[in-house]
């Protein structure tokens, strides 16, 4: 199915939960529809091109690696260093992988910047013992909902229903993902979770629990119940569709379908409570891309996590089909589902949407990519051929990129730390410029 495979409902109304139950099964009726056929992308590329990019790519990672321990401590001249950083970020992006300059706005302008050390300041304020690695977490859920300020022409900022709904992922889904704690419990959490959700006073049984519904009072101060019912109902789609996800972690595998609505209704419901949180309403349009938009998502993650949800016994589509052979025609049908959900959505057809549709396209393909650069061995080598001859750099290069950056940065980081006499280089900068 392609670009004209959803179809919109004619008078499609009715309660947030009807919409994005009618939703789910349109995603995972067009993902079942989409044909298993690599799409072209980006232009061909040979061995040269891979040389001097990855070559090029190095001495950047060299380079930028060198200046870190040198990080200007006066403020005009960490801002002239920060600039010259997005400079040459761009030649590279301009020169190498084909940016168009829209980017420049897009990427490296300073509304995400702002916005995510707002988050990561009040992140660590919430949460002083919160680990780097779910700060990301949470991070990345909150330049999704950048991401859709953008698409809707609002400005990009960290409200407290963003903010807290991004604190809730590393708080809930790890939880949820712990493979410590019985099924139980899990299910005696969710359903607290859920009376919290749906506005009831719950007593919270722990310390965490307490954090997660002191963070559900802060959608609740932004967006009142009596005025944002959908804000609220979007929550706990979400909150339903993570409890539902808990049949891939334990058992015998789900059916393939099941997979399918399962990965359609959790990832379609993350991103539509995220356009909820930075919109308060929205528009049926702008809810069916959110819903497309979360799905492919998902599904990305899925194929981000194969190894580490084979080792934990988790099941997804990617590890039902790791299971029985290679992963290509799956990554394929992924990778044409991404263009077709992003070239069927009226919310990016205006050309001043052109560079954000480009933006988040190459982004979802480099995720894809990355993905398989980094679990070779789930692919056939005529696919990873396939998938590097339209790439800048070849898969091999991907990978010692990646340990070049994080070794040289690494030790950049732990030289900074040293100096500034702090264990945590995230908290030094965070103390810079209050």
């Amino acid at each position: 199915m392609g670009a004209a495979g959803l179809v919109p409902r004619q008078g499609f109304d009715g309660s947030l939960q009807l919409r994005a139950a009618a939703f789910a099964e349109e995603h995972a009726a067009w993902w079942r529809a989409t044909p298993a056929v690599l799409p072209v992308l980006g232009p061909r590329g040979g061995f040269w091109r891979h040389f001097a990019n990855a070559r090029a790519a190095a001495r950047l990672i060299d380079a930028l690696a060198g200046e870190v321990p040198r990080v200007p401590a006066e403020r005009a001249q960490r801002e002239a260093w920060r600039q010259s950083v997005r400079e040459r970020l761009q030649a590279f992006g301009d020169r190498r992988l084909g940016w168009p300059s829209g980017y420049r706005r897009l990427v490296f302008g300073d509304d995400f910047f702002i916005v995510s050390k707002a988050f990561a300041r009040e992140a660590r304020r919430f949460d002083p013992e919160l680990k780097l690695e779910d700060l990301g977490q949470a991070l990345r859920n909150v330049w999704i909902g950048n991401s859709l300020q953008l698409l809707l022409r609002r400005p990009v900022a960290l409200g407290d229903g963003l903010f807290a709904y991004s604190m809730l992922y590393p708080l809930t889904d790890n939880l949820l993902d712990d493979p410590a704690l019985d099924r139980r419990a899990k299910r005696d959490f969710g359903r607290r979770f859920g009376e919290r959700l749906a506005g009831q006073a719950v007593r919270p049984a722990s310390a965490r629990e307490a954090a997660v519904f002191s963070l559900v009072g802060r959608v609740e101060d932004e967006f009142p119940r009596a005025d944002f019912h959908d804000v609220h109902e979007s929550l706990l789609r979400i909150h339903d569709a993570q409890m539902r996800s808990l049949l891939q972690q334990a058992g015998p595998a789900p059916a393939a379908d099941e997979l399918v609505a399962i990965s359609c209704e959790k990832g379609g419901a993350s991103v539509l409570a995220d356009l909820y949180l930075v919109a308060g309403n929205a528009t049926v349009d702008e809810q069916r891309f959110a819903f497309g938009y979360g799905v492919f998502l998902q599904l990305l993650d899925d194929l981000q996590d194969v190894e580490r949800d084979l080792a934990a016994g988790h099941w997804t589509l990617f590890t039902l089909a790791a299971q029985r052979g290679a992963l290509d025609g799956l990554t394929a049908r992924l990778a044409r589902f991404i263009d077709d959900v992003l070239d069927a959505a009226p919310l990016l057809a205006p050309p001043a949407m052109a560079d954000c549709k480009d933006l988040i396209r190459r982004n979802c393909t480099s995720l894809l990519v990355g993905a398989i650069a980094a679990q070779p061995r789930r692919f056939s080598r005529e696919f990873r051929r396939a998938i590097a001859r339209r790439w800048p750099f070849s898969l091999r290069a991907m990978r010692r990129l990646r340990r070049r950056a994080e070794g040289r940065f690494g030790a950049a980081v732990r030289e900074l730390e040293g100096r500034a006499g702090t264990d945590s280089l995230l908290d030094w900068a965070l103390a810079q410029d209050e």
